[in-house]
C-alpha cells in the first residue's frame, strides 16, 4: 500500500468509527443532534412547490407518508428531514436599508427536504439505487408543481439546545427558515458564504435565546440536481437563494434583538432579500443512518401505534421481519468487520 493510500485509510477509519458510535448513541437515545448533523460532508436541499390542483394537505401528506418513505428505504442517507413551511413573515424584522423582506407569493416554497450524507461514497450509493434512479423521480409529479434541488458541502449546525434528532411534528419553539437572495453585483459566492457563516450565523448562535441554528451554503442555481420527469425545475424569477439559516428561538421577539446586533448590516452590500419562512412541522425520516419509525411506516401508522400503546411494534425483530435490511440503513455498512 502506498503512503497516500495508507493516509487515506487512516483518515477514513476514524470517520467510520465515529459514525458507528453516533448510530449506537442514537439507537440508545443518547444522541446529540449537532454531532449527528456535523458528521456529514454533503447536504441536499430541495425547495418544493405543491401542485396547484390538489389540496395542500394532500400534497404534504403524500410527501411525508408515500414519497418520503421511499427515501428512508434507499441506502446512503445519514439524516433526512422534511420541513413544512408557512408563508413568508416580513413583519418579524425591523427595516434594513436596501434589504427587502418581502417575497412574491409565487416565489415562496411550501416545503424543504434536507438530506445529509456522510461522504461522497454514500451519496453515490444513494444515487445508484433503483429507488432513487427510477421510483422517486417518477413519483414526484404526483404532488409537486415545481422543484429546485441543490447539492452542497460546508453546512454546519452551530448550536442545538433542543436536541431532538428524530423530531416529528411541530417544533417546540418558534423556528424559521431564513433564505438569502444575493445581489446581482455581489462579490464572489465564496465571500458570500463566508460572510453568512462568520458575520451572521456565528454571532447569532451565541445569543442566549437562540436554541438551534444551522447554516447551509448553496451554490448558484442553474438546474435541479434531482431528476423529476414532468416537474418544472425553473424558479419563478431571479430570486434564487445562495444560502439559508435554520433558526429556533425562545420567542419571535428574539429576531428583533438579532437585528439590533447589526449583523445583517454586514450583508447589506451582498444581500438583496431575506425571506423568513416559519417551519410549522418537521418530520424526520432518517436519523443517524437509520430510518425512523415514521420513515418506515408513515406518520399515521406511528400515531396509531402510539395511541394504542403497542410497544412491541417497535421491537427490532418485528421491524426486521416487516422491512428487512431497510431497518438498519447505513448500520450494515458501518459495523466493524
Amino acid at each position: 500500500m502506498s503512503d497516500k493510500e495508507q493516509t487515506a485509510g487512516n483518515t477514513a477509519r476514524p470517520k467510520e468509527e465515529r459514525a458507528v458510535e453516533l448510530m449506537a448513541e442514537a439507537h440508545a437515545g443518547r444522541a446529540d443532534t449537532a454531532r449527528i448533523e456535523n458528521a456529514a460532508d454533503m447536504a441536499l436541499t430541495a425547495f418544493c412547490w405543491w401542485r396547484a390542483d390538489l389540496p395542500r394537505r394532500v400534497c404534504e401528506d403524500y410527501w411525508r407518508d408515500v414519497h418520503g418513505i421511499m427515501f428512508a428505504r434507499a441506502p446512503g442517507l445519514w439524516h433526512c428531514r422534511q420541513l413544512r413551511l408557512s408563508p413568508n413573515r416580513p413583519d418579524l424584522w425591523p427595516p434594513v436599508e436596501d434589504v427587502s423582506f418581502d417575497a412574491p407569493d409565487t416565489a415562496q416554497p411550501q416545503g424543504v427536504p434536507h438530506g445529509l450524507f456522510l461522504s461522497e461514497d454514500d451519496l453515490a450509493v444513494f444515487s445508484r439505487n433503483p429507488i432513487t434512479q427510477d421510483t422517486i423521480p417518477n413519483d414526484a409529479r404526483h404532488f409537486l408543481g415545481r422543484i429546485g434541488s441543490q447539492l452542497t458541502s460546508g453546512g454546519r449546525t452551530l448550536v442545538d439546545h433542543i436536541n431532538d434528532p428524530a423530531m416529528q411534528g411541530p417544533p417546540p419553539v418558534p423556528t424559521f427558515l431564513l433564505c438569502f437572495v444575493p445581489r446581482t453585483a455581489a462579490s464572489s459566492t465564496e465571500e458570500f458564504h463566508r460572510t453568512l457563516a462568520e458575520r451572521i450565523a456565528r454571532p447569532w448562535s451565541e445569543h442566549p435565546d437562540v436554541l438551534r441554528l444551522r447554516v447551509e451554503p448553496l451554490p448558484p442555481y442553474s438546474r435541479s440536481v434531482m431528476r423529476s420527469p414532468g416537474v418544472p425545475h425553473q424558479w419563478q424569477d431571479d430570486g434564487t437563494y445562495l444560502g439559508w439559516i435554520e433558526l429556533a428561538v425562545r420567542d419571535e421577539e428574539v429576531l428583533r434583538e438579532l437585528r439590533s446586533s447589526a449583523a445583517l448590516d454586514h450583508l447589506a452590500h451582498q444581500v438583496r432579500a431575506v425571506h423568513t419562512y416559519p417551519i410549522r412541522e418537521v418530520y424526520t425520516l432518517v436519523s443517524a443512518g437509520r430510518p425512523t419509525d415514521v420513515g418506515l411506516r408513515g406518520y399515521p401508522a406511528v400515531q396509531t401505534i402510539t395511541a394504542a400503546g403497542v410497544d412491541t411494534q417497535r421491537d427490532e425483530h418485528v421491524l426486521e421481519q416487516l422491512f428487512g435490511d431497510a431497518v438498519h440503513g447505513l448500520d450494515q455498512r458501518r459495523r466493524p468487520t
